[in-house]
């Protein structure tokens, strides 16, 4: 009995102590370089107790004296350790040889950068959001070769052009394809961003088919991790802007005055070189910029979140611009059992911007005469509507017989836009080998358009008032459904995927417009009607896909693809296309000889070709339109407006290109690609013979060739326990040429209805200008010379002469808006909390046509403007002898002068010091009463330094066509700002 009741009170003791908790503590650091592990998890295996380590890598946690603890980071591997009852583990954690930035998400699928065998590169989250802006075509300029971004606007909100590896399409130019947590299409929040992956090659691209011309953009959003506790993240960045006007400055009232003084013989009064309004500074203004940020993620159990809310706002430089927009986020994520998982997207955008009411404002800005001022004795502005001012009785010397300012006081443009989208995706592991996912999106967006010119003010084109109101609605349903299997056997890797894709859309439009309202009325029933214009178009598209992909010995890979699209864009015989592709790579770092090698830690050799479509056209272009715009006697007519074209089809991308990757120490990275794409059957409005009552139709004519060479380098140049030095930098080449056009035939593209062009020809960059060549200035008489071909009886040039008769000279190819390069850098430094970070872009050699000069630049034409000051190098012809860049002034121009000339054409060359932040991570000590994990603080500027000899405001011009655009352009656009900010980002 004594002995039993003695074994009953030691297994009691055994339980009690086996149950008792103790708390243990420690540090997680890298195996690499001994530096502390932030944000690392520490769980209790087997159970839902868990903890993160702090900015120094310390924990706490609290567990059975006889548990487990698994210490987890992403990129390292996982470590277990025992309690055994110890108060104090310090781990080490190892970084995992296929860590996760390995890992490149590519849509549809995922894959290990070892086994790619295509052009990519990824960028996380804080790479993207370095630089303040509302458009992520902004954030990535100058960070990834090959990818050219410009943007002409500093308009708040205004979106960047992407252009990835050339241009291949003359009128159905292609954007890239955004593909958001792995279905087509979609909407983001760029701090919501975890990686974005550009995808360059056809290899790459040809999975997304019709849609990939423009090459692909993977874009995956942040979620919570398996047993992750609780993070709430908050920043936010505030600060001011102010416009840069770069080398572009004009004249004050003295320096008109005496540039008056020689083309008038009336002489203007002399006190007018004492009035100096400065209309540029009555026109801009100091703009504030706010950007607040609050994220929360974790998971409880099956269920993982992450909920997100950003709020966006900017004040433009321009008066009454701005723009501002709230976006939220909400990520679930859930496992239904063992083997099948559910995520549950909804993204939600509301935009409102204002933009500048008309043209005119930009114009007067620039243009308006210092001896003119907007203001009245009283300080009110004054209503201009003629050549006298209705408050003194003076003249109002500028040509345009109108006061902006006053106005803008009335009038505007607004826009305001909602977009939500929700995604519903399932993921089933059938088997080991065997998986099923289907992703489903629902979006719906509208806006809503509305320019107001108030009947008080004084518009060129509405004498009394007009509003315009459009309305747009889209509604798009898809479904995105993916069998994959994965097999390994021996030294052999094998998987595949068989897709099926299918959606539509709804596209609803109405716009109405009016005149004639009473002052202040702004809404279109006290209006007179002036036009209406709507439609609702409904569109269809169906895909099917399969890839498969081939490994062996982790050495050779192989991956093909073929997709075949149909789209409702197209006629009913032509609506199928079909894009395969191929691709293979070499990893010969694997190979014996390369194994261990301490200097090349990492090679591999890289080879794709393959093909995609363009389908960027209007809806229903294969059919013959009538126009129901007129009418006869009180009955609506139909006049024919366009012609069939029953046979229209896809325009394609032949891309092939090989690459090398290689590292070398493990600190040296570099990227090589070079690459050839072939765009065929190019979607071309061709002329067509005046009989046929019709001037062109959308055919599939000519081709362009696009070759390039792209190199990507990053470099960790120090890294120590406190010190952290790493830069990067990309450069790409392209060269474009026209290949083919219908019946061998150039055609101009045309700003509008002026005479700025630019000559479609075969062998010819697609973005060729095409003017009368200057040569120079007269030095006897200073007269303008330009170039006159000498031909022989069949057309053949074998010469050339000067002319001062502009109608003489010849039209001729004088430069290329294309560049020879462009490319980007970053540099950053960090020590002991303190980090420095730069990032720049730069493009060489494009022609950029200065159109403002032939109105600001033109020698006397126009004396009711005011006129560009000489920038340094330039001189103006005073008497014989002279060598002077500008001709002799003369009232009402130098024998046409200031006419559309390669003149006005400049190198556009420029760097630009794109960021510089100085940050500071605060000491544990500082922030762990607040339960902060870490917290950092900035203060940055954008735009700071720009190195050009462009006599603009700025070289980075639009490289788009359009009606009122040609690539290389630059008008009176929009300037862009140099921003100052400050803000801070806290973990918790």
């Amino acid at each position: 009995m004594k002995n039993l009741i003695l074994v009953l009170c030691l297994t009691c003791l055994s339980l009690l102590s086996s149950a008792q908790s103790v708390k243990i503590e420690g540090k997680i650091v890298s195996g690499e370089d001994k530096m502390p592990l932030i944000g690392a998890t520490v769980n209790v295996k087997g159970a839902t107790v868990s903890s993160m380590s702090d900015i120094d890598g310390n924990y706490v946690i609290t567990a059975d004296a006889k548990a487990t603890l698994v210490f987890s980071y992403i990129s390292f591997k996982s470590v277990e350790e025992p309690v055994n009852g110890r108060n104090k583990i310090n781990v080490t954690l190892d970084p995992e040889t296929n860590i996760l930035e390995d890992i490149v998400v590519m849509g549809y699928s995922s894959m290990k950068k070892a086994e790619l065998s295509s052009a990519v590169v990824t960028l996380n989250g804080g790479q993207v959001t370095d630089v303040t802006t509302s458009d992520i075509g902004n954030m990535l300029q100058g960070k990834v070769a090959g990818v050219m971004i410009s943007n002409s606007s500093g308009q708040p909100g205004s979106a960047a052009m992407i252009q990835i590896r050339g241009t291949g399409s003359i009128s159905a130019a292609p954007d890239p394809l955004f593909v958001v947590d792995g279905i087509p299409g979609g909407s983001f929040n760029a701090n919501d961003v975890e990686t974005i992956t550009v995808l360059k090659d056809a290899g790459a691209t040809a999975l997304y088919g019709s849609a990939a011309a423009g090459g692909v953009i993977v874009v995956t959003t942040k979620k919570a991790l398996q047993d992750q506790p609780t993070k709430i993240n908050f920043k936010t960045n505030i600060g001011f802007k102010n416009a840069l006007q770069g080398n572009f400055s004009m004249m004050n009232g003295a320096e008109i005055y005496d540039v008056h003084a020689q083309l008038i013989t009336d002489q203007r009064p002399e006190e007018l070189r004492d009035r100096n309004f400065d209309w540029l500074d009555a026109a801009f203004q100091t703009g504030n910029i706010q950007n607040y940020y609050l994220s929360a993620s974790g998971s409880t159990g099956k269920l993982g979140y992450f909920v997100s809310t950003d709020y966006y706002k900017e004040d433009g430089t321009l008066r009454n611009t701005k723009f501002d927009r709230i976006s939220s986020r909400v990520n679930l994520n859930s496992k239904l059992a063992s083997n099948v998982d559910m995520n549950i997207r909804i993204n939600y955008t509301e935009n409102h911007s204002r933009e500048a009411s008309s043209y005119i404002n930009l114009e007067g800005a620039y243009g308006s005469m210092p001896w003119d001022n907007p203001y009245d004795e009283n300080g009110k502005l004054a209503r201009i509507s003629g050549d006298t001012r209705p408050d003194n009785g003076q003249p109002w010397y500028t040509q345009d017989k109108r006061n902006f300012l006053y106005n803008e006081q009335y009038n505007y443009a607004r826009n305001k836009s909602q977009d939500l989208v929700a995604d519903l995706q399932l993921n089933w592991n059938i088997l080991d080998w065997l998986s099923f996912s289907t992703s489903n999106r629902a979006s719906r967006s509208n806006y809503k358009y509305s320019r107001y010119v108030d009947p008080r003010s004084v518009d060129p084109e509405y004498a009394k008032g007009y509003l315009l109101n459009n309305i747009g609605m889209f509604s798009s349903w898809g479904s995105t459904n993916l069998l994959k299997t994965n097999n390994n056997f021996g030294d052999h890797s094998l998987s595949d995927m068989l897709g099926l894709e299918f959606g539509r859309g709804v596209d609803d439009f109405t716009g109405a417009a009016g005149t004639g309202m009473p002052g202040g009325m702004d809404g279109l029933s006290s209006t007179t009607p002036f036009s209406v214009a709507g439609y609702k178009y409904r569109s269809a598209s169906w895909s099917a896909f399969a890839q498969l992909q081939y490994s062996y010995k982790n050495k050779y890979f192989l991956t093909t693809s073929l997709r075949a699209d149909t789209n409702s864009r197209f006629g009913k015989d032509t609506r199928t296309g079909y894009f395969p592709s191929v691709a293979g790579s070499w990893l010969i770092s694997n190979e014996e000889f390369l194994k261990g090698d301490n200097i090349i830690s990492f090679l591999k050799l890289r080879a794709s070709y393959g093909v995609t479509g363009n389908s960027n056209i209007e809806l229903f272009r294969t059919m013959a339109v009538y126009a129901l715009n007129s009418s006869y006697q009180d009955k609506v007519g139909a006049v024919a407006d366009r012609l069939a074209n029953p046979q229209l089809a896809w325009e394609s991308a032949h891309m092939s290109g090989v690459g090398v990757d290689v590292s070398i120490w493990k600190r040296l990275h570099l990227n090589l690609d070079v690459y050839n794409i072939d765009n065929k059957d190019l979607l071309l409005l061709v002329p067509k013979p005046t009989s046929t009552g019709f001037y062109e139709r959308l055919e599939n004519a000519g081709s362009v060739q696009n070759r390039g060479l792209e190199i990507q380098i990053s470099s960790e140049n120090i890294k120590t326990k406190d010190f952290l030095w790493t830069t990067s930098f990309n450069i790409g080449f392209n060269k474009n040429k026209v290949m083919s056009l219908p019946n061998n035939e150039s055609f101009l593209q045309k700003y509008g209805s002026t005479s700025v062009a630019q000559q479609v020809k075969n062998g010819q960059d697609i973005y060729s200008w095409y003017m009368p060549k200057w040569i120079g200035v007269d030095y006897v008489n200073g007269d303008p010379v330009w170039e006159k071909l000498i031909k022989d009886s069949d057309g053949n040039v074998i010469g050339s002469e000067g002319t001062n008769d502009y109608a003489q000279a010849d039209l001729q190819v004088v430069g290329k808006a294309t560049p020879e390069f462009s490319g980007g850098f970053s540099n950053t430094v960090e020590y002991k909390g303190v980090g420095l970070h730069i990032t720049g872009n730069f493009v060489y050699g494009s022609d950029v046509y200065n159109y403002t000069r032939e109105k600001y630049d033109s020698d006397g034409a126009y004396m009711g403007y005011n006129m560009m000051s000489l920038k340094s190098g330039w001189n103006r012809w005073e008497k014989p002898g002279d060598v002077a860049t500008h001709p002799r002034l003369a009232r009402n121009g130098n024998k046409a002068s200031n006419s559309t000339s390669s003149r006005y054409l400049e190198d556009g060359s420029f760097l630009r010091i794109r960021n510089i932040t100085l940050s500071y991570n605060l000491q544990k000590k500082w922030i762990e009463k607040l339960k902060m994990q870490s917290c950092k603080l900035f203060v940055s500027v954008d735009n700071p330094l720009t190195f050009t000899k462009f006599s603009g405001t700025d070289p980075e011009v639009n490289m788009r066509k359009g009606d009122w655009s040609l690539p290389g352009l630059y008008t009176e656009s929009y300037p862009i700002s140099r921003q100052f900010m400050f803000g801070f980002d806290i973990n918790f």
